[in-house]
């Protein structure tokens, strides 16, 4: 009996191949285990004859109800029953022994953002602060996986937040020799799926903010607020939350009886337990300071201390997605006596990117939610003298966010022009009268086709104007009645432009 047989506790039939590890039919290969687990909605074990007909060799599940003759399919009732000491189960350890990785807990430091919006760029952020500073990182997020400079990969999962199979696949293909840096994305679908639950130890977790989005998931506010505020239940020493979400976290027993205490970031109270105050950004320079009143949990810095930064970030919430990512990674490398220059720092693709070398001001951004768009359109359009947005709604999605979108879209933008993302199998039409409901007079000009809605776009533009394309980023496909289409906002953009 060889060690993985030993770790399931059954016998494989002899001559057996395993060289592939998954949970999903869609990343079967030929001879892999096939792990049938227990879904939201349905059981895995349903999917164990499409899995073996498309070439796995054995398959495992916990579904007592699920009954097969064959010898390459074995029931193992305590698949995902955790042991006492280590917080693990046998599918954990099996994937330990397959892949030969230990200990990614323990060996490695993990940094985790949770929120409505700037997830993804304060995960980036942070990765590059702990480049520059020379530790291996790698960053796993919406965008794909990004070890240290290297290119970034979108091959390992269609998620936001991986799973435990993807995480070590992840692990697998960079292969690191050493301690490993990890700045993570926790999604709030990842969180209530506990899709990394053996991740119980962060370096550092943080709360961004929590708005309305994913209500047709979560279905109500108070469970997607829970899914958030789950990333605490952990025995991460850093705590970080937005100050403006202090008082949600005195209803959490798992955060009032921990001793390490939540941190709250804010730029309003100067008696904040971390302070931050933006004195000067632009659209090429920004300059701000942070002080610590009251540090976390193992800090290596005294209260009362204060630090200035430069950076070329804009508008203010990319500076408080930047402070977020300073202060999980702490102060240890950074001076007091002189402005630390961070002018070296991008935000990911499609995320407030102003599109350079062409000849107009053009803006695109990943916001897909009411908060998310008056936060970014309020915050830039004292830059420009007036804004056409662009825009869409997904379909098979929360249908309420839809005229608060539109709504903000209006208040901001001169004109706003109504088009398609990831219609999903909802027409478009049916997702635009969802989205002008009952207004009266609307000055919306409805066009489909989004490269179309592009180029109408671009010609509504003055010199000191901008053009802002939301919701795809860094998307360059588009999901349309179950089909991928490959579609690019910054392919089009740069068509234009040429």
């Amino acid at each position: 009996m060889n060690e993985l047989e030993k770790i399931l506790e059954v016998t494989f039939p002899l001559e057996t191949k395993i060289t592939n590890a998954t949970n999903s039919t869609d990343k079967v290969k030929k001879d892999s285990i096939f792990f049938g687990l227990r879904g939201e909605t349905n059981h895995g074990s349903k999917h164990i004859e499409l899995a073996l007909e498309l070439g796995a060799s054995i398959a495992v599940h916990n579904d007592p109800s699920y009954i097969s003759e064959r010898g390459n399919v074995f029931y193992i009732e305590d698949l995902e029953d955790a042991d006492d000491f280590f917080v693990r189960d046998k599918i954990y350890y099996f994937l330990e022994e397959f892949h030969q990785i230990l200990n990614i807990q323990n060996r490695n430091n993990f940094f985790a953002f949770t929120g409505t919006n700037g997830k993804t760029s304060t995960a980036y952020l942070c990765h590059q602060l702990l480049i520059s500073q020379d530790c291996e990182s790698v960053y796993i997020g919406t965008i794909g996986t990004q070890h240290n400079n290297e290119e970034i990969n979108q091959s390992f999962s269609s998620k936001t937040t991986p799973d435990i199979f993807e995480l070590f696949n992840i692990f697998k293909f960079y292969d690191f020799q050493d301690s490993v840096s990890v700045c993570i994305e926790m999604s709030s679908h990842a969180l209530v799926q506990d899709r990394l639950k053996y991740l119980s130890c962060l370096n550092s977790a943080s709360i961004l903010n929590i708005g309305t989005d994913h209500l047709d998931y979560h279905l109500n506010l108070n469970n997607y607020a829970n899914a958030k505020f789950s990333i605490f239940d952990t025995t991460s020493q850093v705590r970080l939350i937005n100050e403006n979400l202090k008082t949600l976290g005195d209803d959490y027993d798992f955060i009032k009886n921990s001793p390490y205490k939540l941190t709250c970031i804010g730029s309003e109270n100067q008696f904040s337990d971390i302070y931050y105050e933006i004195i000067e950004s632009n659209f090429n320079k920004s300059i701000f300071q942070i002080t610590i009143n009251n540090p976390p949990f193992g800090y290596p810095v005294d209260s009362k201390k204060t630090y200035k930064f430069s950076s070329s970030l804009f508008p203010d919430f990319n500076i408080q997605n930047l402070v977020f990512a300073i202060c999980s990674i702490g102060f240890a490398n950074f001076s007091t006596s002189n402005t630390n220059n961070l002018s070296f720092l991008n935000l990911p693709q499609g995320r407030t990117e102003l599109i350079s070398d062409i000849s107009a001001n053009v803006i695109i951004d990943f916001a897909h939610n009411a908060e998310g768009f008056e936060l970014f359109l309020s915050s830039i359009k004292s830059y420009f003298d007036n804004l056409i947005i662009i825009f869409g709604c997904g379909g098979d999605r929360d249908k309420l966010k839809r005229p608060k979108m539109l709504k903000i879209a209006m208040q901001n933008g001169k004109k706003v022009i109504f088009t398609s993302d990831n219609s999903r199998s909802e027409s478009f039409n049916s997702i635009y009268n969802d989205a002008i409901d009952s207004m009266k007079n609307h000055d919306v000009l409805a066009i489909e086709d989004r490269k179309e809605a592009i180029i109408q776009g671009s010609k509504m533009i003055g010199d000191n104007d901008c053009l802002v394309i939301l919701g795809k980023g860094h998307e360059n496909t588009q999901e349309i009645n179950g089909k991928f289409l490959y579609f690019s906002d910054h392919e089009v953009v740069n068509e234009i432009y040429k």
